[in-house]
C-alpha cells in the first residue's frame, strides 16, 4: 500500500516512559495508524518535527522538567493538532491544556477505545474531552455553582 492510499494519522507520540510509547504504538499500528516519531521531552519532540510529516500529536503533559503545556503552544505554532494524554485530571490542568492549544484531553485511565475515539475526532478537525476529564470539568463547575 502507497503512503498515499493510507488513511490512518501519522502521530508523533511524546511521553517521557518508553514503555508508554511502546504499548501506544503497537495500540495505533493495530488501528491503522503510524508513528512517525517518538519523543521523550519537548526538545526531542521539536527536533523530530521537521520531516515527520505528523499529522497529530499525541502529547503527555508531564514531560519531567521540561513541560508539555509549552510543547502545545509549539505545535499549535506548526498547525499540528494535539491530543493530549495524561494521568493528570484536576480541571485546572484540562483546561490550562486547551488554553495552551490543545485539541483534546484523554486521561490514562480511560479504556484505550477512548484515545481511538479521541484521535479520530481530533483528526476531523473536532474538539474531544475523554469522559473522565469531562467529570473533572463538570465537578468543578458544580461546586463552584454551590459555593
Amino acid at each position: 500500500m502507497s503512503t498515499k492510499e493510507h488513511t490512518g494519522a501519522r502521530v508523533l507520540l511524546v511521553d517521557q516512559h518508553q514503555d508508554v510509547r511502546n504499548g501506544l504504538a503497537l495500540l495505533l499500528a493495530q488501528n491503522g495508524h503510524t508513528v512517525c516519531g517518538e519523543a521523550e521531552n519537548r526538545a526531542e519532540a521539536l527536533a523530530r518535527l521537521p520531516g515527520s510529516e505528523a499529522t497529530l500529536a499525541l502529547v503527555d503533559i508531564s514531560l519531567g522538567d521540561q513541560g508539555g503545556l509549552e510543547l502545545l503552544d509549539d505545535l499549535r505554532r506548526f498547525r499540528i493538532p494535539a491530543l493530549v494524554y495524561s494521568m493528570n485530571e484536576t480541571p485546572e490542568t484540562i483546561q490550562r491544556a486547551f488554553t495552551a492549544g490543545a485539541s483534546g484531553y484523554v486521561t490514562k485511565r480511560e479504556d484505550p477505545e477512548v484515545l481511538l475515539e479521541g484521535l479520530r475526532e481530533v483528526l476531523a478537525r473536532g474538539r474531544f474531552l475523554s469522559p473522565r476529564a469531562a467529570q473533572s470539568l463538570a465537578s468543578k463547575a458544580l461546586s463552584q455553582k454551590d459555593t
